[in-house]
């Protein structure tokens, strides 16, 4: 399935995030410059990507959907992922909190 750069990052900026297939994930790894990788040690990696001029997040939710949501700068990017990151280390203590991955 080929898709093209533009369409995928029109689409996100639509909606806050979109599920997207393992094909497609491996085309952002394949087309976008791969800035940030975290094993989430919970939900497999989170990655930051820099795609053109515009930066996506792409993670995998607890229902083993992937997502991607695109971010006008690095900075906002970068500040998503580490709150997600300080969620997942918060599980591994055992605060009980849950990551919202659908908000």
């Amino acid at each position: 399935m080929e898709i093209a750069m533009e369409e995928l990052l029109q689409q996100l900026e639509k909606v806050k995030y979109l599920a997207i297939t393992p094909e497609q994930v491996q085309w952002l790894l394949d087309h976008c410059r791969l800035v940030v990788e975290h094993d989430t040690m919970v939900a497999d990696k989170i990655r930051l990507l820099q795609c053109g001029e515009s930066y996506v997040v792409q993670e995998k939710s607890d229902k083993g959907e992937f997502l991607a949501r695109r971010f006008a700068t690095e900075l906002q990017a970068r500040d998503f992922v580490m709150a997600r990151m300080k969620i997942y280390e918060d599980m591994w203590d055992g605060c009980g909190c849950k990551v919202y991955y659908y908000e």
